[in-house]
Order: structure tokens, then sequence, then C-alpha cells
């Protein structure tokens, strides 16, 4: 019990970093990647992308090709569930296009 505790609160903080915030001029594709992170990916990763209960996913881009990191989504890795059944590809390719330049 005192560790899904741990684990709750843990996620609210994480999430509760700094938000990220959009420039102006962002496409429609960066806006979809962006709400496909706050409802799917902030709770563990953090708000900013900085990690919590997952990794960062800040510098994903020194970590894992476009392919690698979109083939995490889908799949799931270690921890990370899987969202190829939750997710479009579409909305996989948008949240893995913000990661990799607005995180």
């Amino acid at each position: 019990m005192i560790l899904g505790l741990f684990i709750a609160v843990s996620a609210l903080l994480s999430a509760c970093g700094n938000e990220v915030v959009l420039p102006d001029n962002a496409d429609d594709q960066l806006v979809e990647g962006f709400e496909v992170y706050k409802a799917n990916c902030a709770r563990c990763h953090g708000a900013d992308g900085g990690g919590g209960i997952g990794l960062s996913l800040q510098l994903i881009e020194d970590r894992l090709t476009d392919e690698e990191q979109h083939e995490v989504v889908v799949r799931g890795r270690k921890r990370m569930p899987s969202f190829g059944t939750k997710l479009s590809d579409d909305e996989i390719d948008a949240v893995v296009r913000f990661t990799r330049e607005i995180l």
C-alpha cells in the first residue's frame, strides 16, 4: 500500500514539472503530438519529458533513431506499455516528432 502511494505521488509530482509550451508557429502535427504526449506520456515521462516513473525523453534523438523510437511506442519496452493498439500511426508519428523537436 505504501509503495502504491509512493508511485502515485511520484507520478503526480513528475507531471507537475515545467510545463512545455508550443511555439506560436507550431504546425498541426506538433500540436497533435503535444496533445498525445499530455494524454498518454506525461504521467510517466514528466510534463517536460525530464522523466519520473519513466525515463527522460529529453535528447531522445541522441539515443534512438526515429524508427527505433516509433517501435518502442508501438511495442513497448521493459516497464513501458505498448501503445500500438491505442494510438494510430499518425498519432505515434506526431508524438515522436514532438518529443524529438520540442522536449
